[in-house]
């Protein structure tokens, strides 16, 4: 993995934390405790704060980023899918946002909401606690159900699951090694 400070600005990141060896890390980065962050992944707070709490997933090839003085902040046990981007924004606790979604400067998504893939949370726009929003741009379109959000606490345990795994059993393998 690409770690770098940037000026006096350094990552800090809770040793329990996954990384995988191709995603990028720059400048004041807080990483919490049990986070997996996925292949591709560039999270660049070279002069912008961000902030992952503890358990939450971000997937392969995401982007996050914040404005100059500005924060991205991301709570506890929230996952963030396959390249989406993240601007600026709040995801609160438990929330998640869809492969390819986009989460624009000084939006908030709830608590425990669920933004579909491909949908774009544009700037100010606030989804409020439990709710599905899907679109461009993004619209609540119910709640979510006590099934559901069951459902996605389960599935992120798979990510903490990998996050304490992967150390350990995820090996390299060079191409010389390979047999067909």
């Amino acid at each position: 993995m690409a770690i770098y400070s940037y000026e006096k600005r350094i990552p800090k990141i809770h040793p329990s934390a996954w990384i995988f060896p191709s995603a990028d890390i720059i400048g004041k980065v807080i990483i919490g405790k049990d986070v997996y962050i996925g292949a591709g992944a560039v999270i660049r707070g070279d002069y912008g704060t961000i902030i992952i709490g503890d358990g939450s997933a971000i997937e392969e090839n995401v982007t996050i980023h914040a404005r100059p003085g500005g924060k991205t902040v991301i709570e506890e046990n929230v996952t963030v899918g396959h390249a989406a981007m993240i601007h600026n924004c709040t995801l609160k606790k438990d929330c998640v946002i869809g492969m390819q979604a986009t989460v624009t400067d000084y939006a908030e998504v709830g608590e425990g909401a669920i933004v579909g893939e491909g949908a774009l949370v544009k700037t100010k726009q606030i989804i409020s606690p439990r709710k599905v929003a899907v679109g461009v741009p993004a619209k609540e379109i119910k709640d979510v159900s006590d099934q559901v959000f069951q459902l996605w606490q389960a599935l992120k345990e798979n990510y903490r699951y990998l996050a304490k795994t992967y150390p350990e059993k995820l090996k390299k393998l060079e191409r010389e090694n390979i047999k067909a």
